[in-house]
């Protein structure tokens, strides 16, 4: 990481490196997912010529919240323990 990219893209790569969307409930994983889509956003709104790549980060995050909130049909854990 680092070759040649800019510092706000290094930077929203950490933020979605280091992002747990993994763990806890359901409610609290959509809420990690919300804020890390922020968090890269307001990283792209700051950064120059690659805000849109940056922004481009968050496409699968978008993608995995939705299947999040409707209930994914490989995700048979139940809800309480999302």
């Amino acid at each position: 990481m680092g070759d040649g990219q800019s510092p706000e893209m290094i930077e929203a790569l950490r933020v979605l490196e280091s992002a747990d969307l993994e763990r806890g409930t359901r409610e609290e994983r959509l809420a990690a997912f919300a804020r890390v889509r922020r968090e890269i956003w307001a990283i792209a709104d700051r950064a120059g010529s690659d805000s849109i790549a940056i922004r481009a980060l968050t496409r699968g995050l978008e993608s995995s919240e939705q299947l999040l909130a409707e209930g994914a049909p490989w995700d048979d854990r139940p809800a309480a323990e999302h």
